[in-house]
Parts: structure tokens; sequence; C-alpha cells
């Protein structure tokens, strides 16, 4: 039977292979937050799609960490999903080649950010997608300051405990202007510390720069790529003199 498939494939061209239809992996979860996310790889397949096997593979490895073979009712687990999944778990209890498709990860922490692509394959043909996702820890402390020389205002800002590496940047608010105005060529450092980023920003503005009359804001915002996370934090400037300037500072919520 299996060979007869095959002879007719390469003759006349005319089987279609299993096809993913939808590649369903969450972008992004905050650390500690979730009992457990769900990463579905829909597929459609048909007669000709003889010995189905669907393998899940984590960032560039080799090695599947799930695989499921529906005829032989065979599934395996190895690498960073080893004992992080609900094998209990079932998208379709009655069809017997969609049932265990999915991955159900408990407890889904940072080691599990990457990279992950659902494999199916047939004597038919084959498909793959692949979708990133990314277990982010928000900021645990974030500050911005100023202090003053007799010829500079010294801005500063930090923010520490994030996964992964975070973005900082420094905005300008002017007097009169809605739109903050980012500001370019600040010295920027990061370092790691337990598996968490600590980043900040430093910029030295002249006070021939700041000669606008009114308040000067400064924001800081922290970013970590891929997520939605983002925190602001500002502080106001009034351009009096250095002896007496004034603070002011505002911490927006997570948004």
């Amino acid at each position: 039977m299996v060979l007869n498939i095959l002879c007719i494939c390469l003759l006349f061209n005319v089987c279609f292979g299993v096809e993913i239809r939808r590649l369903s992996v969450p972008r992004w979860v905050e650390n500690g937050t979730e009992k457990s996310v769900t990463l579905d790889c829909d597929y459609v397949y048909n007669e000709n799609d003889i010995r189905l096997v669907v393998k899940w593979f984590f960032e560039e490895n080799l090695e599947p960490v799930y695989q499921w073979i529906p005829e032989l009712g065979v599934r395996h687990t190895s690498g960073i999903l080893r004992d992080r999944l609900d094998l209990n778990y079932t998208v379709n209890t009655v069809d017997a080649y969609s049932r265990y498709r999915a991955l159900k990860i408990s407890q889904p922490s940072t080691e599990l950010s990457g990279k992950y692509t659902c494999l199916v394959t047939s004597l038919a043909g084959q498909d793959s997608r692949a979708q990133l996702m990314t277990v982010f820890v928000p900021a645990q402390t974030m500050d911005v300051k100023y202090h003053t020389t007799s010829t500079n205002l010294n801005v500063s800002c930090e923010a520490t405990g994030l996964f992964p590496r975070p973005k900082l940047k420094l905005y300008r608010i002017l007097p009169k202007e809605k739109m903050p105005r980012i500001v370019k060529d600040v010295s920027t450092s990061m370092s790691n510390s337990r598996d968490t980023y600590n980043t900040s920003l430093y910029k030295s503005f002249e006070y021939d720069e700041l000669s606008l009359p009114g308040t000067t804001g400064f924001e800081c915002v922290v970013e970590i790529p891929g997520t939605n996370y983002e925190r602001r934090k500002r502080v106001a400037y009034f351009a009096v003199n250095p002896s007496t300037d004034l603070i002011r500072q505002e911490d927006s919520p997570l948004r």
C-alpha cells in the first residue's frame, strides 16, 4: 500500500502532503504569572499522509523536544521540556491524528524563552512553522535623577532586574511641547546579574541647552524587545540656577 502511494506520487505528482494552517505560540509571557501556556500546531492532512509524525524543536537544536507518532501511539519529550509538559492535554479528542499535536507547558519560566518550530511530516510531504516566545522579567527597580555642577546638568537613569536584555532610552520634554524628543548620544552600560540585566544611561547637558523658560522634563523609558512591556519615569528640571533647582518624579504604571 505504501509503495503504491509513493509510486503514484512520483509518476503523476498529484499527492498533496500535510499543511500547517496555524501556529499558535504566545509571543510573550511575564515570568511567574501563568500556571501554564499552550503552543498549538494546527494542520490538515489527507489519506496520502501515511506515517504522520509531529515534532517540536526549541531554538536550533536538531533533537526535537517533543515527538508524537499517531500510528504507533508513541510520544517522547526531551531537553528543556522534559518533565514540563502536561501529557494528558489534548486539543482534539475525536481526531486520532491531531489529538496530541499541542504542547501544554507548566510553569513557564525564563529559560523557555526562544524559538519554537513545529514540523509535521508524512510520506507525502512535510510542513514547518516557527515562532518566538519570550518569558520576560519586569524591572525590579527604576530611577531617573539629575545633579548639577557649575557648568552642566547631568541626567542619569537606571533600571535593574530585567530579562531578557532590555533597551533604555532618554527623552526630553520641552516647555509648551506635547511630544517628548529622544536624546541622542547618551552613554549606556549593561551588566548581567543572576540571569537578569541591569542597565543605565547618562547624559550631560550644558546650561545653554536648557535656557528655554519654563520647566524641562526628562523621561526615561525601559522596554523589553519582543514584548509589550514598557516602564516610564520622569524628572522635572526647573531652570533657575544650580543651587535652587527643584525636582519632581513620576513613575508610570506598566502597559
